[in-house]
């Protein structure tokens, strides 16, 4: 699941002596003030950290998972832990056409986002790695109408069973990461295991005709879909965590 981020100011951490510790890209995360993709300058993790305790206490921190590990150290609360995946799209995807019997697929564009809800809540449920309290309307409609990473792409697709959505896998173009997978997923019924790679596979080839060369997604730590996208042929690239610092109101 994704949630709401800015990505274009920018805020800084220095030390008591002034001296730049820390550069992030302001945004929010459930409601709390978030510093994303937070990049250490000089200084390593153990020695930055109290710096970045002191000047954002109770944030929302994303970072390389080297910086995490220490945050976590510190007393943070692990929120997520990702990793990132990259793959190069050419003619070994092979034929993708679409053939699932009884499965039809359209364009996301033309289903809208809300029928798409009840299968995407059934998708995460509360155990699952990317199950939380960030699962609601507002945010599924943030990725369709671009307000969240950047535009929808015009491949996203949707699977229907008889008018039902089933599954889903929607691609954004995302400001500062380039083509970017933000949701692969399907109802969790065991009649429709597989789905999600399959479709997931159909979207690449539709993405390849379109003219990218290259697509990302980030899959979270225990997600067992991870081994369905390396099979898939992505390749892993850096892992990052999101931690909730200490201190604030709301820690």
């Amino acid at each position: 699941m994704t949630t709401d981020e800015s990505v274009r100011t920018r805020g800084t951490v220095f030390d008591r002596d002034g001296a730049l510790v820390a550069d992030y890209r302001l945004g929010n995360r459930s409601g709390r003030p978030a510093a994303l993709d937070l990049r250490l300058h000089r200084l390593p993790a153990e020695l930055a950290v109290p710096a970045i305790l002191t000047a954002l206490p109770g944030w929302v921190v994303s970072a390389h998972e080297d910086t995490g590990a220490v945050l976590l150290a510190a007393g943070g609360r692990l929120l997520r832990h990702l990793h990132q995946y990259t793959r190069d799209l050419g003619p070994d995807l092979g034929d993708v056409t679409w053939t699932e019997p009884g499965i039809e697929v359209r364009a996301a564009a033309c289903v809208a986002s809300s029928e798409l809800y009840d299968t995407w809540l059934a998708a995460y449920p509360p155990d699952h790695p990317d199950g939380g309290d960030d699962a609601s309307p507002e945010n599924l409609e943030g990725l369709y109408e671009g307000r969240t990473l950047g535009p929808l792409f015009g491949f996203s697709t949707v699977a229907l069973d008889e008018g039902r959505v089933v599954g889903a896998v929607l691609v954004n173009d995302a400001e500062l990461l380039g083509p970017w997978i933000t949701e692969v997923f399907r109802d969790p019924d065991p009649k429709y295991a597989g789905l999600g790679g399959r479709l997931l596979r159909h979207t690449l080839g539709l993405a390849l005709l379109d003219g990218l060369p290259s697509i990302g997604l980030a899959v979270t730590e225990g997600n067992p879909a991870r081994a369905v996208y390396e099979r898939l042929g992505f390749r892993p690239g850096e892992s990052f965590m999101t931690v909730v610092l200490p201190g604030g109101e709301q820690s």
